[in-house]
């Protein structure tokens, strides 16, 4: 018996004897922490991926990109249970234009030991799919701001003028441009440009190149305005005069910016009588304008100014 025991000691402090001892207690310590615990149930929302896709074939509804898939087990297992633990391949080797379907079952999982699938949302996967094409198409540049107030748009340009298309051939086929993403006029004068991102909802579109050089001709806009009735009175001079006729017409011409604000009192339209003495003269009109501003017409071009004599 002590021979026995001398043995069953040896043994337990050999290389071998430690690694059966940490075996046999780490699946009790499993066993202590998991036994008498109720299972719980998980929801993971599970990567779908494709292999074996035709080189001339291109799945054309990318939505179908993942399935929710509840599992039950342990709460220890159920706590490190990752994705990708559980993704789904789907093989598409011969597959042809059109729709393919997948009826998906706990046979295309593979859990740990110790968790089932119960359940599986959409457990139909259907999967189009469309022929891949490329196309040379236009480019169109958009706009998220207007001009600044005054100006507008003369001229656009995008270099290069047309990019390479790539994606299924429904869409593709259905295209007549390319679009850019908002270019931002706020602010701008003159010569705008920009370097920026094509555009589009699709994401299952390439393009090749990806970004275009946007040129941008900004010019003011010019205009003409009539002001029909405009009070005509002298500067320059103290005492009483009269002024015959009493208003002038003018048609003006110049930047939007400037004329539409522009307003013409005293300070703008006026008589000089500086030095003038008694008696009637015929004047010309005094125009205090923005350099911008043109005159186009004006009706009278001079005035008759009657200055009366002192106690007169």
């Amino acid at each position: 018996m002590r021979r026995v025991w001398e043995r069953l000691i040896s043994l337990a402090s050999s290389d071998l004897g430690l690694k059966l001892f940490s075996l046999f207690f780490a699946l009790g310590l499993w066993l202590f922490v998991n036994a008498g615990q109720k299972a719980a149930e998980k929801a993971v929302e599970v990567p779908l991926e494709f292999r074996n896709i035709p080189s001339e074939l291109m799945v054309a509804n990318p939505g179908v990109g993942q399935v929710e898939v509840r599992v039950m087990g342990p709460p220890a297992l159920l706590a490190t249970l990752e994705p990708d633990n559980l993704k789904v391949m789907l093989d598409l080797d011969g597959a042809r234009p059109g729709t393919s379907t997948f009826r998906l079952s706990s046979d295309f999982f593979n859990p740990p030991r110790g968790v089932r699938v119960t359940r599986i949302s959409p457990s139909v996967i259907n999967v189009k799919l469309d022929s891949v094409t490329v196309r040379s198409l236009p480019v169109a540049v958009r706009f998220g701001t207007k001009p600044p107030f005054g100006y507008k748009i003369a001229r656009v340009e995008a270099n290069p003028e047309s990019i390479k298309v790539r994606g299924p051939a429904g869409e593709v086929n259905r295209m007549v441009a390319v679009e850019t993403v908002p270019v931002d006029l706020e602010g701008s004068r003159g010569q705008v440009t920009r370097e920026v991102r094509l555009s589009s909802s699709e994401q299952l579109l390439s393009f090749s190149p990806d970004r275009v050089t946007v040129s941008v001709s900004l010019e003011e806009e010019w205009m003409t305005r009539e002001f029909g009735r405009v009070e005509v009175k002298a500067r320059n001079f103290v005492g009483g005069y009269s002024v015959k006729p009493q208003r002038v017409y003018l048609r003006l011409s110049g930047p939007r910016r400037i004329l539409s604000q522009l307003q013409l009192g005293t300070e703008e339209v006026y008589l000089d009588l500086k030095g003038l003495g008694p008696g009637s003269h015929t004047l010309a009109l005094n125009l205090k304008l923005p350099a911008e501003v043109k005159v186009l017409e004006q009706r009278p071009e001079r005035f008759n100014v009657r200055i009366p004599r002192p106690g007169v």
